[in-house]
């Protein structure tokens, strides 16, 4: 063998060592993904029937199902920086931490996974709420798959208020949704110690957007929160819970929505 002259073998077997050390150190450096939140969740029940994922915050990935970054929304593209999750007078929960300035403006909100919406179908919802300094507010938002292409919608809100917060883009596995209807829960109490709030409602079998019928297809609970001051403060949510407890009843019509 000629000097200089490497031979493939010994070079491979040099070498081969060396990859799979680069490859374990890459394995172990590279995080998981991080779940967007913004998928639709598959509606499978927990025990009692609730139909939200991780409703008391016990999954060890924190926030996991929750939706709380809202980069199209204009009101809310900075919400993610308010939001975290902590355990609060003996429950573990989201907490939505106001800066300064914020609380009077915008506020913040975290909601839940989207779930399947029955048209017709009656739901029973709870949510447990602690404030200090602000006020809180609960809906269940129902969404249609929103009819419109991009041009007329944009025409539409160029011509009127501009309806982002009531709408979610393309992605994730679903199409545009919109805002069909949405059932508000009556106000958590302050004083900081933990308030539940909850009630029934019955979810529209159908609506129209822009001349066309539509049909309920996913829902999520919504929580807000914000205040008539120029302080910080911090306000907390748990226990977000979404029943169905009657089906539809035989030959239900469809309702507008203007």
């Amino acid at each position: 063998m000629l000097r200089g002259t490497f031979h493939p073998m010994k070079l491979r077997s040099l070498l081969l060592p060396l990859l799979c050390a680069c490859a374990s150190a890459f394995a172990q450096q590279t995080p998981a993904p991080k779940f967007s939140g913004f998928a639709p969740h598959d509606g499978a029940q927990a025990a009692g029937g609730n139909l939200i994922p991780n409703w008391n915050f016990s999954d060890p990935v924190p926030l996991k199902f929750y939706r709380y970054d809202f980069p199209y929304q204009g009101a809310y593209a900075n919400n993610k920086g308010y939001i975290s999750q902590v355990e609060y007078e003996g429950k573990k929960c989201a907490q939505i931490s106001l800066p300064p300035g914020i609380a009077g403006n915008e506020g913040g909100k975290v909601e839940t996974a989207l779930v399947p919406a029955i048209g017709g179908a009656t739901y029973r919802v709870e949510v447990s709420g602690a404030m200090t300094n602000f006020f809180a507010k609960v809906h269940v938002e129902v969404y249609a798959e929103d009819p419109r292409d991009e041009l007329t919608r944009k025409d539409t809100e160029a011509k009127g208020p501009n309806i982002s917060i009531m709408r979610i883009p393309e992605g994730d596995g679903h199409k545009p949704l919109v805002v069909i209807f949405r059932a508000q829960l009556p106000d958590p109490q302050g004083g900081g110690k933990w308030s539940k709030v909850e009630r029934e409602f019955a979810v529209p079998p159908g609506g129209i957007i822009a001349g066309k019928p539509v049909k309920p297809v996913l829902m999520a609970i919504k929580a807000f929160t914000g205040g008539a001051t120029p302080d910080a403060g911090k306000t907390y949510f748990t226990d977000f819970k979404l029943t169905k407890v009657k089906d539809p009843a035989p030959g239900s019509g469809v309702r507008v929505i203007k």
